[in-house]
C-alpha cells in the first residue's frame, strides 16, 4: 500500500460494482473502500473537508473515466489508489494522478491540509507556504507550455523548410524559458 493508514481509520470493505453504472464493468476487477480519514478516525480538525475516503480500484489498464464514474456516485473527497501504485485525487473539478514510487505521507492538522498535501504530493509540489489553488494554476500553465512545446516539436519534425523550422525553434525556445521559470516557482 502506498499510504500508511492508522488502524482506527481502516474500513476494508469491498464495494459491489453494480452500484455504479459502468460502461464496461468487466474491465474492473475490484473496488475496495480502504479507509475513512475524518475528525473522529484520525483525530484532526475538519474545516471545509469533513472526511477523505481512501478507495482502492484494481483495473488491468488505468482509465481515468472509471475513476470519474466512481467519483460521480460518491460526493466526498476521495483519494483513489489504482493498482496499488497510482494515486488519483480530484481538486476543483480537475483530476490529478501520478504513479507513486514511495509512500504518500498523511500530513496536516486538518482534513483540509491532508487533502491539499495529497494533491501536492501527486503533483510533485513541495512548497506548502503558497496556497494550493495558486500552485495548481501555475501547474496548469506549466502543463500547457509543455503541451505547446510538444506540438512545436512535432511541427518541426514534419516541416521541410529550414526557415519554418528555425522560426518554430525560436518559439519553442521562448516557451521553454517560460516553462523553466514556472518550474522554479513550483
Amino acid at each position: 500500500m502506498i499510504l500508511d493508514i492508522p488502524k482506527s481509520a481502516i474500513i476494508n470493505r469491498i464495494i459491489p460494482k453494480d452500484r455504479f453504472n459502468f460502461k464496461n464493468p468487466t474491465s474492473i476487477e475490484r473496488i475496495r473502500w480502504i479507509a475513512k480519514l475524518s475528525q473522529i478516525t484520525i483525530n484532526v480538525i475538519s474545516n471545509n473537508v469533513n472526511e477523505i475516503e481512501v478507495i482502492s480500484v484494481d483495473i488491468p489498464d488505468f482509465d481515468i473515466s472509471v475513476i470519474k464514474e466512481i467519483k460521480d456516485k460518491i460526493p466526498q473527497e476521495i483519494l483513489f489508489i489504482v493498482n496499488e501504485d497510482i494515486a488519483v485525487m480530484e481538486y476543483n473539478k480537475q483530476f490529478f494522478y501520478k504513479k507513486i514510487d514511495s509512500k504518500l505521507s498523511m500530513t496536516g492538522i486538518s482534513t483540509d491540509d491532508i487533502r491539499d498535501n495529497f494533491v501536492r504530493q501527486i503533483l510533485g509540489i513541495g512548497d506548502t507556504s503558497i496556497p494550493l489553488t495558486d500552485q495548481i494554476n501555475k501547474y496548469n500553465k506549466w502543463k500547457q507550455l509543455d503541451n505547446n512545446i510538444t506540438d512545436i516539436n512535432n511541427k518541426i519534425k514534419k516541416s521541410t523548410q529550414l526557415n519554418k523550422k528555425q522560426e518554430l525553434a525560436r518559439k519553442r525556445y521562448v516557451l521553454e524559458q517560460r516553462k523553466i521559470k514556472i518550474e522554479g516557482e513550483l
